[in-house]
């Protein structure tokens, strides 16, 4: 025996491009770093497949195979470690278990103490209530239980049963000030040149997004702020600075010349008043058409808003309106080293998500020195408004079909007002970029591996 600390760490894999990937390696990489002399790691490595780097400890993937056109596909009883777990743990014999996720991932692992050797630290992910009641005895299982943000406990204190506060704390994910560091002008005004398509002038204003397309992200606003941008077909009151956008007609759009339809004019604005305030200090929209949407987004089987569909809708073309990572996608992510060349081309980034375990790429355009405009609510809201790093926009909370967990569908005409502000005042976004540099070195790799490390000793020691 060596004598370390054995920790199973049970998540995606650390090779993949995801955010629970890339928060497990900037984690364990750094307790490694730290106290190569303490710790021993393994891993149960989920959805092992699509590497964009190589890890630096033993992994056990999880079982998949292929189908009939060559495509991974993992075992279905063995998806979240199920089987696979059991057998490692009982080789391996760990002093501690560390499951990271979402809580429907991790309740394999929750057993009784009595019944398990090892100690349960989990790691684990809300982004909204309700959460279902069945969660609350297996996690009620754990020796420590951890979320990613104040929020986020609230809402599992809130939820199950039979945890008590004591056990549960929250800690961010650790920010990567390093890797991810703001650009001097004459660096970005470089990569520009080197990077931007040629239909992008170097002096353009970019709207950045990072995401998977799913419901939970509400990419299709994405698209409709970007046509009404480009437009102009809005208005802007004078008097309390809202946007009133000319009235949304999906059917009309499909049968009429957009063109006619930019001169319509909705009735409160022939009276001459902003329907927010009835102010008559209200004027047609100029169309801002040096605004462009970066999307770092791959198009994958089973997307809940398909880009294609989004880009005739909203009347939005790529390679025009849109630009998207050239190259990227499932199999083709980018690697970590190369993600942070994203955030020093953008000018802000528009992370209008319905809601957020956490947030990763609002965090890493924190680091980056990058404004965000963002939705008010969930995780990512609550670093976003501590840091006072971006522009808040409301919305209304709607319930998901399948889950029935509430999400935020953001106000388009407040995100046109937030685009607007940053795109006239380059001194607000330096201000707005500057306090989310500052907030995040307050939890660096080493600063939080600092406060994992006293969490997992005082576990250890009960």
């Amino acid at each position: 025996m060596s004598g370390k600390t054995r920790i199973l760490i049970v998540t995606d894999s650390p090779v993949l491009p995801s955010g629970l990937a890339e928060t497990t390696r900037l984690l364990f990489e750094a307790l490694l770093d730290r106290y190569p002399e303490v710790y021993e790691l393994h891993q149960v490595a989920l959805f092992h497949c699509y590497a964009v780097t190589t890890p630096r400890w033993p992994v056990y993937p999880t079982e998949a195979g292929r189908t009939a056109d060559g495509q991974v596909c993992f075992a279905p009883d063995d998806r979240y470690g199920q089987k696979t777990f059991p057998k490692i743990a009982e080789r391996l014999r760990p002093d501690l278990v560390f499951g990271f996720g979402e809580p429907h991932r991790l309740l394999h692992l929750c057993r009784p103490r009595s019944q398990r050797p090892w100690r349960l630290v989990l790691y684990v992910n809300f982004d909204g209530l309700p959460v279902p009641p069945g969660f609350a005895p297996g996690l009620a299982q754990a020796d420590l239980l951890v979320t990613k943000s104040e929020f986020a406990r609230q809402v599992l204190l809130h939820s199950v049963p039979g945890v008590v506060a004591e056990k549960c704390h929250f800690l961010y994910s650790p920010a990567d000030t390093r890797r991810f560091a703001p650009p001097t002008e004459s660096e970005r005004s470089e990569l520009r040149r080197e990077l931007f398509p040629p239909w992008v002038p170097g002096d353009a204003f970019v709207l950045g997004w990072i995401g998977r397309n799913q419901w939970r992200k509400q990419v299709w606003l994405l698209y409709k702020v970007i046509h009404y941008l480009r437009t102009g077909q809005y208005l802007v009151c004078r008097g309390c600075g809202q946007i009133t956008l000319l009235d949304w007609d999906p059917l009309r759009r499909c049968v009429a010349d957009p063109a006619l339809l930019a001169h319509e004019t909705p009735p409160d604005y022939v009276a001459g008043s902003c329907r927010h305030c009835r102010s008559r200090e209200v004027e047609a929209a100029t169309p801002l058409r040096d605004v462009f949407l970066w999307t770092h987004m791959p198009e994958e089987p089973g997307e809940d808003w398909p880009a294609r569909w989004l880009e005739a809708q909203f009347d939005v073309q790529r390679d025009r309106d849109v630009y998207y990572t050239p190259g990227h996608g499932l199999k083709a992510a980018l690697a970590p080293d190369d993600i942070p060349t994203l955030y020093r081309l953008w000018d802000c980034m528009l992370f209008l998500s319905g809601g957020e375990g956490f947030g990763l790429p609002a965090w890493e355009a924190m680091c980056a020195g990058l404004p965000v405009i963002y939705t008010q609510y969930s995780s990512h809201a609550e670093f976003l408004g501590r840091a006072e790093a971006g522009l808040p926009v409301s919305g209304v909370l709607q319930p998901e079909s399948k889950t029935g967990i509430w999400r935020m569908v953001a106000d388009v005409g407040q995100a046109i007002a937030a685009v607007r502000r940053l795109y006239f005042d380059a001194a607000l976004r330096r201000y707005l970029g500057e306090n989310g540099r500052r907030f995040v070195s307050q939890f660096t790799p080493e600063l939080q591996t600092e406060r994992w490390h006293r969490l997992l000793g005082e576990v250890l020691q009960r």
